[in-house]
């Protein structure tokens, strides 16, 4: 009997131990449902999330009543969590609708591995075709040559002229017109864009990626003439030197199915590769000046804040320095501060947001200074903070300058309440009121700790058992 309950807890022990190991490795996964009011030329998309696994599963996606499946997207994408590596994917499929109207689709399960995950139910409004006179983009034919199938691959670039650090555009996409009378489909287009970006991306460029993971369709004419343009990839390229960027051909393999020769044949399929031509892009270096080298370029401007604007000789002063604008916002280099008897300056923290879009790159960094003022006066704080950048639309530098004036006055504060640093992102944020004896809670720490506890409990308990008499 003994014996039977020693065995017992051994089964529990290490079965406790499997199912802690497979509950924290456990893969989230979800469903994603596209827009649901579109128009018949845009794809509804059922797109399935899953995080925390690198495996590749294969989902089989529904049919939709009134709508023709069309490709799936694959995307992975790593990321840092707790200090490990986890794996996201999203698996999108595209349904093209066959017709305007409404759709009911119903809720329907998806099986992912042997995870089985349900959606809900939702109403599809497809719109009727867009026409030339509505908001359907018409361009002009791109440089390359339209095939006498009105088929082709373009490479197109924003401009053929830059500054050194001026953004362009460079685009990859394929065109189809809708008279092509073959079905295309793209093969194994992962695998394909991994080799063209290689060829792709110049070698002296910063990159800012626009991150394309949904092959979908947009409308377009050229000369009157609808085409179905596929964005495959997007990015805006800075120069970091003046030398000239030299884009190669790329090639893309497709694969074609043309009509059976029989009623209730079998189609024929075949391999088809379209090319581009290549591009080139003339790198100007910037006019003379002493920080040529160092200065941003592109179109900026200075919105500064101040949370306190007649502190005492001795208070902190939370100064915020952030430049907005158009061109490369991830390397936009903090303001040059001279050093200073007036004031003692902390190192800032720094705050960026970048926005990617249609070949575009926005956004701000934002500099929060910590600054304590050791004398009494009136003090522009532009003698301090000065940024220098060459405007693309002036051709020529210019200099953001702070508008703000300190008037400190007042009694110097006592000795312990002089450094009050109180930075958003920075290390010194709240220093002076943390209490070091109060430690972070670390709740995957903590969980640990409570499983080891139970390990040895359990051990414990068994040992007790094997040997009582």
């Amino acid at each position: 009997m003994k014996f039977l309950k020693f065995q017992f807890l051994v089964a529990l022990f290490f079965y406790g131990l499997l199912s802690m190991k497979a509950l924290a490795q456990e893969p989230s996964i979800s469903i994603d449902l596209g827009e649901t009011d579109i128009s018949i030329e845009r794809p509804f998309t059922i797109s399935v999330v899953i995080k925390n696994s690198d495996s590749r599963p294969v989902v089989n996606f529904p049919a939709i009543k009134g709508f023709i499946k069309k490709g799936t997207v694959t995307s992975v994408s790593p990321a840092e969590m707790n200090g490990k590596t986890v794996v996201s994917q999203v698996i999108t499929q595209s349904y093209a609708a066959i017709r305007p109207g409404q759709f009911r689709v119903p809720p329907f399960e998806l099986i992912v591995g042997e995870t089985t995950i349900q959606s809900e139910e939702v109403i599809i409004t497809v719109k009727p075709q867009l026409t030339p006179g509505d908001t359907v983009r018409a361009v002009a034919a791109p440089p390359e040559t339209i095939a006498k199938n009105d088929v082709f691959l373009s490479l197109s670039t924003s401009k053929s002229s830059v500054y050194t650090g001026e953004g362009f555009s460079l685009k990859l996409s394929f065109f189809v017109a809708e008279s092509y009378p073959f079905e295309l489909t793209f093969y194994e287009l992962d695998q394909q864009l991994q080799q063209l970006l290689k060829t792709l991306r110049p070698a002296n460029c910063w990159e800012e990626n626009e991150g394309i993971t949904d092959l979908s369709r947009h409308t377009v004419f050229f000369n009157g003439k609808r085409y179905a343009e596929y964005r495959i990839y997007q990015a805006t390229f800075f120069p970091l030197n003046k030398q000239s960027i030299q884009i190669p051909s790329v090639r893309l393999n497709l694969l074609q199915y043309r009509p059976a020769a029989k009623p209730g044949g079998e189609r024929k399929k075949e391999m088809v590769a379209y090319a581009t031509r290549p591009l080139s892009v003339s790198v100007t270096p910037l006019p003379v000046h002493p920080l040529r080298d160092q200065v941003a370029v592109g179109q900026y401007r200075l919105i500064e804040t101040s949370l306190r604007k007649n502190p005492a000789v001795g208070q902190s002063v939370q100064y915020n320095f952030r430049i907005t604008g158009e061109g490369n916002i991830a390397s936009l280099p903090a303001p040059v501060v001279p050093d200073s008897a007036t004031f003692d300056i902390f190192p800032p923290g720094e705050k960026t947001v970048i926005n990617r879009s249609n070949g575009i790159v926005s956004g701000y960094k934002t500099f929060s200074y910590a600054l304590i003022p050791r004398q009494n006066g009136n003090f522009p704080l532009a003698s301090f903070f000065q940024w220098i950048y060459f405007d693309l639309k002036q051709q020529r530098y210019d200099t953001l300058r702070s508008a703000i004036t300190l008037r400190v006055g007042g009694t110097a504060l006592p000795e312990g309440d002089t450094v009050q640093v109180s930075l958003p992102g920075s290390i010194y944020t709240g220093i002076e009121q943390t209490d070091s004896s109060q430690q972070p809670v670390n709740l995957q720490e903590m969980l640990r700790l409570l499983v080891n506890i139970l390990l040895v409990g359990m051990i414990v308990g068994m040992m007790y058992l094997f040997w009582r008499k």
